[in-house]
């Protein structure tokens, strides 16, 4: 994010002007024992862009499988690739690899897997999409909101369903400082405290400058010319509704991203909060995906 003020006001000024055509999006969709709701996550975006870019990382459960089936529904939209290195774990195990100084950036930094990731997407917007996401219908209408305006950036959150698949999540504790205070590194993401929805970001911006860093260490970091303070605001819409259910709880291994510290400190402050609303509710029946898993004992 090296660019000057001038550069930065060319770049903004360029693309107001090339955003009055078509905003062609590519989906990048990193995956790793995302069996449980692809499917639903990408079809529930597959209709909005341009092409679905999805990125294997050594999944060992039915990945491959629900990957194959979406290739068959969406045969002109998917391209699958394989990203083959383990990539360290949210918190303590990227923050140690992620201080150590190196010539050359590790390829088990996640945000060396993200830029990989970047590379393979050929359109000039990228949709930041994970498997375990379902779009809700103001994801289309903050979309269209976005598409009208000529701001390239587009800031939405979700909501985080119980596993009970009835209700949302909602934090215990909300004191920050107590929370990092049972942490070996300062790595607390922003949703941890609020839980029912997800902290709002850029999850949809252009490619042009953008990549991932490591300035925070404990995880990547987006960086791009229309994230530095002199444009951000000017560069963002924000949606005015959460745009997507996040099924990450409801998953059976919901929190395998995160070391070991920071998986208890998020388990331990998750618990059952307001009910879904009718709204989400027809979501999940629309990808089959309503009824809770049973799970032994």
């Amino acid at each position: 994010m090296g660019l000057s003020r001038a550069g930065l006001k060319f770049a903004f000024a360029s693309w107001r002007v090339r955003l009055q055509s078509k905003r062609h999006l590519s989906a990048m969709v990193r995956v790793r024992n995302e069996e449980e709701f692809l499917f639903a996550a990408v079809s529930s975006v597959a209709d909005h862009v341009s092409e679905i870019i999805i990125i294997d990382n050594l999944s060992q459960d039915g990945t491959p499988d629900v990957i194959a089936a979406l290739q068959n529904e969406y045969p002109a939209k998917i391209t699958v690739h394989t990203y083959p290195f383990a990539v360290r774990k949210v918190g303590r195990e990227h923050w140690d690899l992620a201080s150590q100084p190196t010539r050359r950036p590790s390829p088990h930094l996640s945000s060396t897997y993200y830029n990989w990731s970047l590379q393979r997407c050929r359109h000039p917007f990228i949709l930041k999409w994970d498997g375990d996401m379902i779009a809700r219908p103001e994801f289309e209408s903050a979309l269209e909101e976005w598409r009208a305006s000529p701001r390239p950036v587009l800031v939405f959150s979700g909501q985080n369903v119980h596993p009970d698949r009835r209700h949302l999540v909602r934090p215990r504790v909300t004191d920050r400082a107590e929370l990092l205070a049972r942490l070996s590194v300062p790595g607390l993401p922003m949703w941890v405290t609020t839980l029912t929805e997800d902290a709002k970001e850029p999850r949809l911006f252009p490619r042009f400058g953008a990549h991932y860093d490591d300035a925070i260490r404990w995880t990547q970091r987006l960086a791009s010319p229309f994230e530095h303070r002199d444009v951000r605001q000017r560069a963002r819409i924000t949606a005015r509704s959460p745009c997507f259910l996040h099924m990450k709880f409801c998953k059976r291994d919901a929190l395998a991203n995160y070391s070991d510290d920071l998986r208890a400190v998020i388990a331990d402050n998750i618990a059952e909060g307001d009910p879904l609303d009718p709204g989400a509710l027809a979501v999940l029946r629309e990808h089959g995906v309503a009824s809770a898993r049973l799970l032994p004992g």
